[in-house]
């Protein structure tokens, strides 16, 4: 009778040791790229494409920036690229 609780604890531990293992693989998705910006920045710069390509965007970003400016922050990197402007847009406050 101890024999055969002995290879059933044994044969229980052999199945349980089997069971936690790591993955081999198969079946595991890899992991998913990490998302794209939501408003990527023009090559070169800090400044949003959005403030680039309309006045609504343009306006947003002087606004955040304006508004999380301090004097020890470092300088936005703008190289050549140009705010949007509009001709037709109602302006903002």
């Amino acid at each position: 009778m101890h024999s055969s609780k002995l290879s059933l604890m044994l044969a229980a531990a052999a199945l349980l040791a089997a069971c936690s293992g790591g993955s081999d693989g198969y079946g595991s998705m890899p992991p998913a790229p990490p998302p794209a910006p939501a408003d990527p920045p023009v090559a070169g710069t800090e400044l949003p494409t959005s403030a680039t390509t309309s006045s609504a965007g343009a306006t947003s970003f002087v606004t955040t920036t304006t508004a999380a400016s301090s004097e020890t922050s470092e300088p936005l990197e703008l190289g050549t690229a140009m705010l949007a402007s509009s001709d037709t847009d109602e302006p903002r406050d």
